[in-house]
């Protein structure tokens, strides 16, 4: 037996509870670590890989809400656009930006990012990352843009 797959720390006395059995290590408190095959979604009940749950804590231990679930309840909580509005908007766009027209090829964004009105709060459609952060970057001024265009045409 290795010293670290011990019940025991060095000079404790007390029960080490850090480092459990090694046949139990996937199923500690009754759920699966991210050393697991895979984990269930308490809000789709969904079975998913480990890498499709966020990390809750710097020790590692994965949220019990998979990641589409989280991102479509933020969208419900700070925009107020529901699953079924967004999967309206997209059709309508037909999966494609609403500036730039490309469909979404990126590893880091799994969804487009909803382009909303700063000022009044409404819902303007769909946007990739790259047309989202530019028009953040001109603060959604229409004289900024316009001087923007004029600068390219030169």
């Amino acid at each position: 037996m290795n010293w670290a797959d011990s019940k025991h720390t060095v000079n404790s006395g007390k029960p080490h509870v850090g480092n459990p059995d090694p046949s139990v290590r996937n199923t500690r408190q009754g759920r699966e670590t991210r050393h697991g095959a895979t984990i269930c979604c308490a809000k789709c009940s969904t079975t998913k890989a480990p890498d499709q749950f966020y990390k809750k804590n710097r020790e590692g231990r994965l949220d019990t809400t998979c990641k589409a679930c989280r991102i479509i309840d933020q969208r419900q909580k700070t925009l107020g656009v529901s699953e079924e509005d967004y999967r309206r908007m997209y059709t309508h766009q037909h999966g494609k930006c609403g500036i730039c027209h490309t469909r979404l090829y990126s590893k880091r964004y799994k969804a487009f990012a909803v382009d909303h009105d700063h000022a009044t709060g409404r819902i303007r459609g769909l946007l990739c990352g790259q047309c989202n952060l530019a028009l953040g970057g001109f603060k959604d001024s229409v004289e900024c843009l316009m001087n923007a265009i004029e600068w390219l045409k030169v």
